[in-house]
């Protein structure tokens, strides 16, 4: 994040958290690392997937897991997906398991989300979790924040294109202890996909809450997008490691850099938002800007200063 400025929550809102009761939140690039992602759980299955198809071929959540691969590579096949591998129904334990792996390789290679992929990618996972050969990363200032949001009776959501179960495991196997406490509950694509409106909708129905009451983190503007259109609140969360985000997105949503922004705490950054011109930090400004994060000058404070801020697993 070096160009472009954020909207203040002045600018954007009195407070992103304003009558908020329940506030949604992605996973990859927002809770967690994409690195993570990419460079430990994606690898894992690769390195892993073979011996578990053989040592558990014949349980039957393991079929279960090969015939929607299945039904999903004929339904790829029929819609003349590109390199789509299909799966035999009658072939020997050696010929499935070689059209799983290809499959699968190929479903990985193109990053698709599909939910089929993603239950078994979860089931591969449980073990090296509870086994703790993977702990999950997540970033510091999620959970001093999540546990902020629960003491102040907001209830947490998470919606990723991961399984539940591969949702479930991984807060409950962080670095940081077991962060599955502070959930009320797990969405993922079984319920729609993240860049449509209605699935946003759905979950409304199913938390029982109203758009406004809702808060939406996201990484990826065009979730956050289909959210707003739901009628969320929505707020785009920049990491280290994520995609740039264009003039355009910062513009169109306001945009945090870490938890701690929702309670307002985070005074350096604060700092540099507050700042004139394009936004970017100035230690010339350091004395009027103290003067203004102290709350001793609020009168000195533009009123009309309206300008929009820009900037972007």
């Amino acid at each position: 994040m070096e160009e472009g400025q954020k909207r203040t929550f002045e600018e954007a809102d009195p407070s992103l958290l304003d009558e908020v009761s329940a506030v949604i939140v992605d996973i990859e690039g927002t809770t967690t690392p994409i690195e993570f992602v990419k460079e430990c759980l994606f690898p894992y299955v690769r390195e892993n997937l073979e011996s578990y198809l053989s040592t558990r071929y014949d349980d039957e959540e393991t079929q279960a897991d090969i015939c929607a691969l299945r039904e999903q590579a004929v339904k790829d096949k029929a819609n003349n997906v590109d390199g789509a591998v299909e799966i035999p129904s009658d072939g020997s334990k050696e010929d499935v398991i070689k059209a799983v792996l290809g499959n699968v390789k190929w479903q990985m290679d193109l990053d698709r989300k599909t939910t089929e992929l993603k239950q078994l990618q979860g089931h591969i996972w449980r073990e090296a979790y509870k086994t703790g050969k993977v702990k999950a990363k997540v970033f510091d200032d999620v959970s001093p924040n999540f546990e902020k949001l629960v003491e102040e009776e907001r209830l947490i959501y998470i919606y990723s294109s991961g399984s539940i179960e591969a949702q479930k495991l991984l807060f409950k196997h962080t670095e940081c202890g077991d962060l599955s406490k502070y959930i009320k509950d797990y969405f993922d694509t079984t319920i729609g996909p993240k860049t449509e409106k209605d699935s946003y909708v759905k979950i409304l129905e199913q938390i029982q809450c109203d758009p406004e009451e809702v808060l939406f983190l996201t990484d990826m503007p065009q979730e956050a997008e289909a959210a707003s259109q739901a009628g969320l609140k929505t707020a785009l969360v920049a990491r280290e490691g994520n995609e740039e985000l264009t003039d355009e997105h910062f513009k169109k949503f306001l945009v945090i850099e870490s938890f701690s922004e929702l309670f307002g705490e985070d005074d350096e950054d604060f700092k540099r938002l507050e700042t004139e011109g394009n936004g970017e930090y100035n230690e010339d400004d350091d004395e009027d800007d103290d003067e203004d994060d102290l709350g001793d000058d609020d009168e000195d404070d533009p009123e009309d200063d309206d300008g929009e801020d820009e900037e972007e697993a």
